[in-house]
């Protein structure tokens, strides 16, 4: 209901409803204390010291205690355990891995009896992108955290949260962009650019829009803005600004969709991978992924090739703490040097190939290399032997995608046995929350 009246006030007061939300959302992220190992710099993009792995155990057997006198799955498991004496080290022996599944069949056995905490519990909802949507009870200290966490990221680059910024954001801010495809939450200096409506047919107000705000940086998703700068580029449209930073996450970004960011906007991209379970914190501004181990313990188990399955003890949350948690998704790694430094994220288990073979192919888009006349992709596996591609050809680049050499690309990456079928389409749906997956698995579900 309030989001209908909303879209049905004009632009001036939608702007003055942002800038009065922001300024209590601030409040929300901002007020407050945090815990002391997460007070001062903290380390984001670079190899983690010995402070760090200190501060985790104590974060650790904080949590630990908490756990075995008021989260009543973890009560029994830590029945004879001295959380005092405890390690990363000991997860293994004393808990067992949970799933999505068992926190939804089981959601109220791991939210905090503690009072004071069970009192003031706040809820935030995973979008469902894998199906399976969850609700996640979390307190006003892990919040805290966590933005002190992302307002740190943007230290590191010369600005801060309230730095003049432009988010792309997948959700419906007006019934239709028309001439003006921004709103403002003034209270923050926040430009919102709505995700859905970028086209042929409106590229340049959103250009405009961006030029005429030139924020300092740039939150988004890594879809959003790639076909943004794509039909910029096909349309000769140029940027008359350079952010210091720009923040890409919720999507798996390519090596390809970081270097078009970068060279097109003059600027630094770094991705970041967590979720809404605040389970995870990592970073990347290149080649690797920091996971700093003050905010989560991570193991990483083999599944295939140089992929490894994400199991997780999140330490910012006590309301509903998750313990040996696999997320479900997979990073890729070249080297065993510490769980806490990975290659690249690859998705989520059912972003998986699943060749007749039985051979599971993950990070699809080195098939994409030397095809050229693309705009945008997807790939949907309907069956083990059965693939469908759908492409947005560049307008551009007329007669240049070579058909025949994708389907050898993808059957050399996959398996002969698979057919390929390549389907030109005009645009390529979203999924929840305007997120954009490159890979969808339906085998996985069948």
């Amino acid at each position: 209901m309030l989001q209908n009246i909303y879209l049905n006030l004009p632009r001036s007061l939608q702007n003055a409803s942002l800038s009065i939300f922001g300024a209590s959302v601030y409040r929300e992220r901002f007020s407050g204390s945090i815990p002391e190992e997460y007070r001062g710099d903290l380390t984001l993009l670079g190899s983690f010291n010995e402070q760090d792995f200190i501060a985790q155990t104590a974060r650790l057997r904080t949590l630990a205690s908490h756990c075995k006198k008021y989260v009543p799955f973890y009560k029994s498991h830590l029945r004879n355990v001295d959380p005092d004496k405890i390690f990363a080290a000991d997860l293994n022996n004393i808990l067992p891995i949970i799933t999505k599944v068992d926190v939804l069949e089981n959601s109220a056995q791991f939210i905090s009896t503690h009072p004071e905490t069970l009192a003031n519990l706040k809820t935030a909802n995973t979008s469902g992108s894998s199906g399976t949507p969850l609700s996640i009870k979390y307190t006003g200290e892990s919040r805290r955290i966590n933005y002190k966490i992302y307002n740190a990221v943007l230290n590191q680059f010369g600005c801060n949260y309230r730095s003049k910024s432009t988010t792309f954001a997948g959700r419906i801010l007006y019934k239709a962009p028309n001439n003006n495809p921004d709103r403002y939450d003034f209270f923050n200096r926040t430009q919102y650019i709505s995700s859905y409506f970028i086209s042929e047919k409106n590229v340049k107000h959103y250009v405009d829009a961006l030029n005429h705000w030139q924020p300092e940086f740039i939150d988004t998703y890594p879809s959003a803005i790639v076909v943004l700068l794509k039909l910029a580029n096909e349309h000769g449209l140029k940027f008359a600004f350079s952010p210091k930073v720009v923040l890409t996450s919720s999507e798996n970004l390519s090596s390809e969709a970081r270097s078009l960011i970068e060279s097109s906007l003059n600027t630094t991209v770094v991705d970041h991978y967590g979720c809404t379970e605040m389970a995870i914190n990592a970073f990347s501004s290149g080649q690797r992924y920091y996971a700093n181990p003050r905010f989560s313990i991570l193991e990483l188990q083999h599944s295939f090739d140089n992929q490894y399955e994400v199991v997780t003890t999140g330490l910012l949350n006590f309301g509903m703490p998750l313990l040996r948690y696999k997320i479900g998704d997979m990073v890729s790694r070249s080297s065993s040097e510490s769980n806490y430094i990975f290659d690249s994220v690859d998705g989520r288990l059912d972003d998986v190939i699943t060749t007749p073979e039985g051979k599971k192919v993950g990070r699809m888009d080195p098939a994409f290399k030397g095809v050229d006349g693309i705009v945008q992709s997807q790939i949907i596996q309907h069956r083990i032997d059965a693939i469908s591609i759908y492409i947005v050809l560049d307008k551009n680049k007329p007669g240049l995608f070579d058909k025949s050499l994708l389907i050898s690309n993808i059957k050399s990456r996959t398996s002969d046995q698979i057919e390929v079928d390549i389907i030109i389409t005009n645009s390529i749906e979203k999924g929840a929350n305007g997120k954009f997956r490159a890979v969808v698995s339906k085998i996985a579900k069948q």
